[in-house]
């Protein structure tokens, strides 16, 4: 495939159509997700930055997500060649994004490490990006740590300067290649101030991941900051709108859309004061809700109730383990018998299925104990006579920066394949077990947890295809010096040179002691 065929004009027939044309001098901003269309539009910062980007003067962004079935570039806005843009900006929440951005830049020949300094300027960003930016040392120019609200503009209007990247190390949280010294992360303090896209994009032909509805980050963060979580470490602290700045967004965005239904974003909803009130009042005016994974201390009969006359059809449940005697250590406190009650009070009011996530290979708890807490759990559930009800997610532990299984070494991850093989041994028709590949869960720790060098694993991967085939060539030629560290982890950890997320380090070190992780 030519560069010419790898980006493709691919406009959708879409609800919302942006009339600002732009003009040649305008500041020309691309945004990157490295994922197929109707997951993209389902990020809160594709619709954030487009949105806000383009209500910015001399200013205007376009569109491009990526075809992973046919490995190319879609533009949605324009046919213009992106190295004619002033700046891509990639949102990298999770690590294996790294890889697809990697395989892009290769192809459209805008490698940090080929092209230099020269425009368009590649900005990365997103949770992962923000927890270890040293993977992208030859890859990117910039990566923004942190969230993105109050410094959208000033990396927009940098890109007018004679000299963009030193316009960008003069944000508080731009860190730039080769990133030496340490950036402390932006924070938004509050959430009702910031921009908050209401005008929300999507194709009427392909139904985006979660359905049609407005999209509402309802919190930020999350307040029980669980072991195993960057997400809540990163984005610490947890954060909420109030009750009236979601209303706002929600009735905003109904009377744009033309769709009665919202899809909630919250780590910990019912952490969030009133909201049992607000959903209460979009039962009472006809509004459908998504809602996210629930704790299982939060689940009362009259929450399942509501839920389920909120349109919803799954109830999500993410214990993480079984073992209630683990549990509270992993910041997962609750009872079993609890667990087993919501299970049946959903079953019995008519949900079509239960989505239960578990971990399984923290240390310090053996498979045989797994498999025995799990064959109890299932032998209380003797209720259910419907095929399937329970849909069972197990994935491996993933050991990441700014958490307290930083510790650990990605090589770890592997031992979690003859625990899922004892899962899957376990048959029963009253659940499907699904699990995420050992190997795809290593790859993704070695990226989380690598440092500069690791950029040089991410080109060679990329060049030999985005499979584990390609992650197992680039592996072979690794330096010594990073075989080591897969197999028995760091004894200093890289990112915390360059990178301060506000976590103290005592902290995690005092907290992976007490899991067994780190004497």
């Amino acid at each position: 495939m030519s560069n010419d065929e790898f980006v493709v004009f691919k406009p959708r027939r879409e609800n919302y159509v942006l009339s600002k044309r732009g003009r040649p001098s305008d500041i020309k901003i691309g945004i990157l997700m490295t994922i197929p269309y109707r997951a993209a539009v389902s990020s809160l910062f594709f619709q954030m930055a487009y949105t806000y980007l383009n209500s910015l003067e001399n200013v205007i962004a376009y569109r491009y997500v990526f075809d992973i079935e046919n490995k190319r570039v879609e533009a949605l806005d324009t046919e213009m060649n992106l190295k004619k843009l002033d700046a891509i900006l990639i949102s990298l929440p999770f690590e294996l994004d790294y890889v697809t951005a990697t395989y892009i830049l290769i192809r459209l020949g805008l490698l940090h490490k080929e092209k230099g300094k020269a425009k368009p300027i590649i900005i990365a960003g997103g949770l992962a990006a923000s927890s270890n930016p040293l993977p992208l040392t030859d890859i990117v120019d910039a990566v923004l740590i942190g969230e993105a609200e109050d410094v959208l503009a000033d990396i927009a209007y940098s890109m007018g300067a004679s000299n963009p990247i030193e316009e960008l190390e003069n944000i508080k949280c731009i860190h730039t290649t080769p990133f030496s010294g340490v950036r402390k992360k932006c924070l938004v303090s509050n959430l009702d101030k910031s921009y908050h896209a209401v005008h929300q994009f999507y194709s009427v032909d392909e139904e985006p991941i979660y359905g049609y509805g407005i999209r509402v980050e309802a919190s930020r963060g999350c307040p029980y900051l669980c072991a195993f979580c960057m997400e809540a470490h990163v984005l610490y602290p947890f954060r909420y709108r109030s009750i009236a700045n979601i209303e706002n967004i929600v009735f905003k965005g109904i009377e744009f859309l033309k769709i009665r239904r919202t899809i909630l974003y919250s780590l910990s909803l019912f952490s969030i004061p009133g909201i049992d009130q607000l959903l209460n009042k979009f039962i009472d005016m006809g509004i459908e809700a998504s809602i996210p994974s629930i704790r299982i201390e939060h689940l009362t009969h009259k929450r399942l109730e509501m839920i389920k006359q909120l349109g919803q059809k799954t109830i999500t449940l993410a214990p993480e383990t079984l073992l209630t005697n683990y549990s509270c250590r992993i910041g997962k406190c609750y009872n079993l018998e609890s667990l087993v009650e919501a299970i049946e009070f959903s079953y019995k009011t008519g949900f079509d299925h239960v989505k239960l996530y578990l971990i399984t290979g923290f240390p310090d708890v053996s498979i045989e104990d797994e498999v025995h807490s799990f064959k109890e759990f299932m032998n209380k559930l003797s209720f259910i006579k419907r095929r399937k009800f329970i849909e069972i997610s197990i994935n491996p532990l993933v050991p990441k920066p700014w958490t307290p299984y930083q510790f650990l070494p990605p090589e770890i991850v592997l031992k979690a394949k003859k625990n899922i093989d004892a899962y899957k041994s376990i048959k029963s028709s009253v659940f499907r077990l699904s699990a995420l590949s050992p190997e795809w869960a290593f790859a993704q720790a070695v990226i989380a947890l690598g440092d500069k060098n690791t950029s040089k694993l991410l080109i060679d991967w990329a060049l030999n295809g985005l499979g584990l085939q390609g992650f197992r060539k680039a592996l072979t030629a690794l330096s010594q010096e990073l075989k080591k560290y897969i197999k028995y982890g760091w004894e200093n950890l890289p990112w915390l040179d360059v990178v301060d997320l506000g976590i103290p380090i005592r902290y995690l070190e005092l907290r992976a002691k007490f899991l067994k992780i780190k004497n």
